[in-house]
C-alpha cells in the first residue's frame, strides 16, 4: 500500500512547482495546450541566453509589476529561494548501497527499499550528530 507521507523536500518541490504553474496562469498561458506551452517555454529558454543585463532587468521589472498587482511576489520569491536548496540527483542502486554503508548502516538487498532506507539513514545520522 502506498503511503501519502512525503518528505519536507518533496513538499517544497511541489510548492515550488505549484508556484510556477501560478506564474504561467498569471501570464495568461494556463489554457494553452501542453505542446504549445512547452514549445513557448523552450523558445523563451533559448532566447534567454542572448538577453543582456539591461533587457533582463526590464523584463524582470515587468514581471514584478504583475506580481505586485496580485500580491504574490513574496510567496513566489520564497518558493524560488527554497527550491534553489533542492538538488535532484540520480544514483544507481549500487551507489545508494555504498552511501548507506558509508554512513554506518546496513543496506537492504531489495533495490526498491534503497531510497527509503537512504532517507531514513540520513535522518538518523542527522539526529545522531
Amino acid at each position: 500500500m502506498a503511503s501519502n507521507v512525503h518528505s519536507t523536500e518533496q513538499g517544497l518541490r511541489v510548492h515550488y512547482l505549484t508556484n510556477l504553474g501560478g506564474l504561467i496562469a498569471l501570464a495568461g498561458l494556463d489554457m494553452e495546450p501542453p505542446d504549445f506551452l512547452l514549445g513557448a517555454l523552450l523558445s523563451i529558454a533559448r532566447e534567454t541566453v542572448a538577453i543582456g543585463p539591461e533587457q533582463r532587468a526590464e523584463i524582470a521589472a515587468m514581471g514584478q509589476v504583475k506580481l505586485d498587482e496580485r500580491a504574490t511576489g513574496k510567496r513566489a520569491w520564497t518558493s524560488w529561494n527554497r527550491a534553489r536548496e533542492l538538488h535532484s540527483i540520480t544514483l544507481t542502486s549500487a551507489q545508494i548501497r555504498r552511501v548507506i554503508v558509508a554512513l554506518g548502516r546496513s543496506a537492504p538487498k531489495e533495490s526498491g527499499a534503497l531510497a527509503s532506507e537512504l532517507l531514513r539513514t540520513l535522518e538518523e545520522v542527522e539526529c545522531d550528530g
